[in-house]
């Protein structure tokens, strides 16, 4: 065997052997990713978004005064050597009040994630550590699956946040009063501006109706600041009752007599008459 054939062997030998490498770790993250679903770190954006290996978004959100966080539920996978394609739907998990079974929620149309890579990946570890630094892989993930609306010009602590126990709103128009929190002592907010969400025509051809399960912060000036879905009802009426909160407003909550920032629990119910 010539020198020169002997070095074609080895370089055919070579490429089969990345190859197949790469077709085995493709298989191991498909295996460890797929049909599972991953809170984003960032915004979602109304295209496809594109995040370089550092994490970094390369696509910014277009928010139109809002910013919607949450998961999405992986159901393709591709890896090459400069890029990493995920592929799903938005979604959630939700735990339903009769049987107690957790279901997923998914909604609108497919989004595409790719993640461009500064060389190729070599491991698991590799991707895994590349997939940490875009999606919330530990043990808090599933605290930030819940889809959440943030208005874009927040910047309210966490820290500066009170919560006050009270199980439902009723509108403005019923003249509801704050609830007092009997342990910070901290006034709930009180509606003002309380427009009611329409019916989806889904939920109307269906005849479907039920209650929806907000948590939202107001802020120090009475304004709506997050909305996140603690309890989806599914068919479109998720989408009206967030579309419809993002309007209300309200007298701020108080402490020791000083507005302040307040997380609390809402319902919407929706009822066909």
């Amino acid at each position: 065997m010539t020198r020169k054939t002997s070095i074609f062997f080895l370089a055919v030998f070579l490429v089969q052997t990345a190859l197949a490498h790469a077709d085995s770790l493709k298989d191991a993250l498909t295996h460890k990713y797929k049909n599972q679903l991953l809170a984003l770190r960032s915004p979602f954006t109304s295209r496809d978004q594109k995040f370089d290996s550092s994490g970094q978004p390369l696509t910014m959100a277009k928010s139109s005064g809002w910013l919607l966080y949450g998961g999405i539920y992986v159901e393709k996978l591709n890896l090459s050597s400069d890029t990493l394609k995920l592929e799903g739907h938005r979604a959630t998990y939700y735990d339903e009040k009769k049987s107690g079974k957790r279901l997923l929620l998914t909604f609108d149309k497919s989004q595409r994630i790719e993640i461009h890579l500064a060389q190729p990946i070599n491991s698991l570890d590799d991707a895994d550590a590349i997939m940490g630094r875009i999606f919330f892989l530990g043990a808090d993930a599933i605290d930030h699956i819940k889809p959440e609306f943030r208005r874009a010009d927040d910047n309210t602590p966490d820290s500066e946040i009170y919560r006050v126990s009270q199980a439902g709103l009723r509108p403005a128009s019923a003249n509801a009063a704050g609830s007092s929190d009997t342990t910070d002592k901290v006034l709930a907010p009180r509606p003002t501006y309380t427009p009611e969400p329409e019916f989806s025509e889904q939920a109307r051809h269906a005849k479907y109706q039920g209650t929806v399960v907000l948590w939202i912060v107001v802020d120090k000036t009475g304004k709506i600041a997050r909305i996140r879905l603690e309890r989806p009802l599914g068919m479109g009426l998720d989408e009206k009752a967030l579309a419809a909160v993002k309007l209300w407003k309200f007298d701020p909550g108080k402490k020791d007599g000083r507005p302040v920032a307040v997380e609390m629990g809402l319902e919407i119910s929706f009822n066909l008459y």
